[in-house]
């Protein structure tokens, strides 16, 4: 398994693909700042018992970590601010192939579970590509997201 593979079969439940933790706690800062969400409440900082957060003596917070707003609408907001960031599943039950055509070529571009398994200039060896794979590819994801959902490319099932 390559380091940039994360050892679990699927992307449900992940929200953001980031090179490192520091960029990873940029973005949920930045999250946290523009929805007015609590660092204590979000992980970011450590609250102490009984007292508000920093934050929400200057009103930067909308105060879920003092009573002001509810818990379950912290909660509420927070996965809404993160569904900008949330990683699609893979969205079919199988592989797939991607179709290339040029003027005097075919290509088959076979992949399955945001993993590129190799190419194919027929649907007979494209099928062979399409074995289960392991594992969830940040790198793959990254590269093959726009043309597996636009729907500007062909797909094959298999």
């Amino acid at each position: 398994m390559h380091s940039h593979e994360m050892p679990f079969a699927s992307a449900e439940g992940l929200h953001g693909l980031f090179s490192s933790r520091a960029a990873a706690l940029q973005a949920l800062r930045t999250i946290a700042d523009d929805n007015r969400l609590c660092y204590g409440l979000v992980g970011l900082e450590r609250l102490a018992a009984g007292r508000p957060c920093f934050r929400a003596a200057l009103d930067r917070c909308a105060g879920a970590c003092c009573g002001r707003e509810a818990l379950a609408e912290h909660a509420l907001r927070l996965e809404a601010a993160l569904q900008a960031l949330r990683v699609a599943p893979w969205p079919y039950a199988g592989a797939i192939g991607l179709v290339e055509a040029g003027a005097d070529m075919t290509q088959i571009h076979v992949v399955r579970d945001w993993h590129y398994l190799g190419s194919a200039t027929g649907r007979a060896a494209a099928r062979r590509l399409a074995v289960p794979v392991e594992g969830f590819d940040h790198d793959g994801y990254r590269i093959l997201m726009e043309p597996v959902a636009s729907g500007r490319h062909r797909i094959i099932l298999f």
